[in-house]
């Protein structure tokens, strides 16, 4: 599968660009409330780039300034006033190596009232490889995340 015809597939609608790391990047952005959750309001930017090779410190450093976007473009209450953030930094390639994914596989970084969640869309073997255990901090949006990530990314 080539990057076009991934993007071919995800629901686009509502997407703006940004540069992000040197490249352009897709910008998704949506607001969720469940009860559940203590009434607080997840809001969710999921980032989608394409590289022609991902390694270790390529997805650390993207997933970072895709997080600090997230935060500063964020609408409303400041984060942890009722409000969550979460970053899907999702990078795409067809060659992953296997640091990368062993990266975005371990325990996500901890942040004051965000969740930092690094996602690999792997072209050459149409694999998503995320963190999927459940989450410390955050542990209330774990399957929420896991549900979002797959229905969304996994084509």
């Amino acid at each position: 599968m080539t990057y076009q015809e991934y993007l071919s597939k995800i629901d686009l609608s509502d997407s703006k660009r940004a540069q992000i790391f040197g490249s352009d990047t897709i910008v998704l952005y949506e607001e969720v409330f469940q009860w559940k959750w203590f009434a607080t309001k997840l809001k969710i930017f999921s980032f989608l780039t394409y590289s022609s090779e991902i390694d270790k410190q390529h997805i650390e450093s993207y997933s970072g300034e895709c997080l600090q976007y997230a935060i500063q473009n964020l609408k409303g209450l400041p984060k942890g006033w009722q409000n969550g953030v979460l970053s899907n930094n999702v990078l795409i390639s067809e060659l992953v190596t296997p640091d990368a994914i062993a990266y975005v596989t371990s325990t996500p970084a901890k942040h004051f009232a965000a969740i930092e969640m690094p996602v690999i869309f792997d072209l050459s073997s149409g694999n998503l490889h995320f963190y999927t255990d459940k989450l410390v901090w955050g542990s209330m949006y774990c399957s929420f995340i896991k549900g979002y990530l797959t229905d969304r990314f996994l084509v």
